[in-house]
């Protein structure tokens, strides 16, 4: 019952400006019936405190009950009878002022109350959504507008920049209980995670809920809705020409980190007896100074020469030159077959650095004796790091060849690609709709239909292969939908939980609605080409 009451007063408030004097008045209102409760409550009281006195009274002065004579039929049926009918009109004047009250104020309390629910609602629901909450937003931007995150692809087990869709809009597209079930259940396969208790998550059914108001609160309007199909269909175009320079640059990744691996006893040989070396020369006698050797939780017995007084000795400042240009030499800068390329496992900084003995600041910023710690850090981690390369290097290889393999598959193949001359002369149309037919359909609909799209270029299989929703391909849109206006309003509607929909197809609630931030002739088109798959 409270939440249709919520509901209803949210209904209210969407209705203008008049909710507005209603909830003004409303307040005004509660004020008057709160003093008018008081001071009925005080009446009847003082009547209550009044009658207790004039009982106890009588009871002392009056004789024992046997021995009294009983009271006159004149007296019960005036004095008594009207004391009684006295207070009976004047509670039931009371309540015919104050009920009446209160049901002119109720709806403008409700207003209210519900207006500071949703407003609460939707600040708990930002922090939810914010890094310091549940952080929705490293994944869908700020203010839920899309983003991208790092996701192991699953067929190929490459690490991509999977899209994450715009949440600003979504109540275009979802109604508020489908928005809820991807909450709470997350999308298998994908970055999104189970979130609510009930999908394995850590959300309650309150910040869920609360989570849902504040995405209510930043919706875009319906017309920015509409005008986001330009640039949406605009970024589509612009994966498909760019799938093969966004493929290579990922074979080239994996050729050289293949290298890379081969290369690691050498590097490691190379690099691996720095980190002592650099711990000697911050601790041993002649080239310390208390401050470096505090650096390796030590003391310095013999301090050097420090002619720049930033805790660091000449001699030491000289060694730590040499170890940083051997490091850079070694974890920087590696010739592969694409040329001079950048270790990612690595800080370039860390290492691009030459200390001056007459200078304090070398880089400008940093003091050198910091300098010198990150350095050590530094050297540390990447020398861990090709330590566990080398252990695990038939383990690497495993994977990266098996990758390297289906980028060059997915090169060859170039599945991301359409010849818009042949998908114009299947649809019948001019190759500029084929163009805008095909953007539009990979912009809103290749997420849930193609496989792998989400992923990125490389890892798209054919155009309407099925991923999350069911494959187009082979005319399976036909066989659904033979009638071309159901098929058109499946996609203006989407689908409802346990309700039919073409021939033999039971809907989910998964399928969005698009009539509200597309126009007919955009779904015209997404509809004449998937009939074509």
């Amino acid at each position: 019952m409270f939440d249709r009451l919520v509901n209803s007063s949210a209904t209210i408030l969407a209705a203008g400006g008049d909710d507005a004097v209603a909830t003004e008045r409303g307040s005004s209102l509660g004020a008057y019936t709160l003093i008018a409760i008081v001071i009925v409550l005080l009446g009847w009281m003082a009547y209550l405190y009044l009658n207790s006195r004039r009982s106890r009274a009588a009871a002392h002065e009056a004789s024992p009950s046997n021995l009294s004579p009983p009271i006159s039929d004149i007296e019960l049926e005036n004095k008594k009878l009207t004391r009684v009918l006295r207070a009976a009109l004047f509670g039931s004047i009371l309540m015919a002022v104050i009920m009446p009250w209160y049901a002119f104020n109720e709806p403008g309390r409700q207003i209210a109350f519900a207006e500071s629910t949703v407003e609460l609602d939707t600040e708990e629901g930002a922090h939810w959504f914010s890094v310091d909450g549940f952080q929705c937003v490293n994944c869908h931007g700020p203010g839920a507008v899309g983003g991208s995150n790092e996701f192991t692809e699953p067929r190929s087990g490459i690490t991509s920049a999977w899209a994450v869709p715009s949440l600003n809009d979504i109540f275009f597209r979802y109604e508020a209980d489908e928005v809820r079930h991807w909450v709470v259940y997350g999308r298998d396969g994908t970055p999104m995670p189970a979130n609510g208790l009930e999908g394995g998550g850590a959300m309650t059914v309150q910040e869920v809920d609360q989570v849902i108001e504040y995405l209510k609160s930043i919706q875009i309007s319906q017309q920015d809705a509409f005008e986001k199909s330009n640039s949406i269909v605009s970024l589509a175009l612009t994966q498909i020409s760019g799938g093969e320079k966004t493929t290579q640059k990922l074979i080239n990744k994996y050729t050289i980190d293949i290298e890379a691996v081969e290369a690691s006893p050498g590097v490691l040989d190379a690099v691996g007896g720095l980190p002592d070396d650099l711990r000697d020369l911050l601790q041993a006698p002649g080239t310390c100074t208390p401050a470096s050797a505090a650096l390796v939780n030590t003391t310095c017995d013999q301090p050097g020469s420090d002619s720049d007084r930033d805790g660091l000795t000449d001699e030491a400042e000289r060694g730590l030159t040499e170890i940083a240009a051997i490091s850079y030499a070694e974890l920087v800068v590696v010739t592969g077959v694409t040329g001079t390329v950048t270790y990612e496992f690595t800080s370039q900084d860390a290492y691009d650095i030459s200390f001056d003995p007459q200078n304090g600041f070398t880089d400008g910023e940093t003091a050198d004796l910091k300098s010198a710690e990150d350095l050590m850090d530094h050297l540390d981690s990447d020398v861990l790091l090709l330590n566990v390369t080398v252990e695990r290097q038939d383990a690497f290889f495993d994977d990266l060849f098996s990758g390297l393999l289906f980028l060059q598959n997915s090169f060859a193949q170039q599945l991301w690609d359409f010849d818009f001359d042949a998908v114009a002369a299947e649809m019948g149309v001019p190759f500029e709709d084929a163009q805008l037919a095909v953007g539009l359909f990979n912009g809103y609909c290749a997420r849930c239909h193609t496989a792998g799209y989400s992923a990125g270029s490389p890892f798209v299989q054919s155009s309407g292969s099925g991923a999350w929703g069911p494959s187009l391909i082979g005319g399976k849109a036909v066989l659904q939908f033979p009638d071309i206006a159901d098929h058109t309003a499946f996609v203006v509607k989407g689908s409802e939980a346990a309700s039919k929909y073409g021939i033999n197809g039971l809907g989910t609630g998964r399928m969005p609605a698009f009539g509200k931030i597309l126009s007919d002739s955009q779904i015209e088109l997404i509809i004449k080409y998937e009939r074509t798959l």
